[in-house]
């Protein structure tokens, strides 16, 4: 039985219950959020945003290192390893 986390969008406040297993962006969306977002496969950077927290970034193809030390993530292949605050 898969885990879930409490995902909390900073923006609009809303907090979700996300699966390990489910996409941080397509739980937003399945939410009725707003997100930037375009390639959904981690090659564009458009939905990098900040995320306090573990997120498995595995399959983020264009995030550096740098930018995954600084906090950030590319939330269309992320998926929770913790709770997470993210600033979208």
């Amino acid at each position: 039985m898969a885990r879930s986390f409490q995902v909390t969008f900073v923006r609009s406040g809303k907090t979700l219950a996300v699966d390990e297993t489910e996409g941080v962006l397509n739980a937003g969306l399945e939410a009725g959020l707003t997100l930037a977002y375009d390639c959904r496969k981690g090659r564009c950077k458009t939905c990098m945003v900040k995320v306090d927290g573990i997120i498995d970034q595995s399959e983020a193809w264009l995030i550096s290192n740098e930018e995954l030390a600084d906090g950030y993530a590319l939330i269309c292949v992320g998926k929770p390893r913790s709770n997470l605050r993210v600033h979208a």
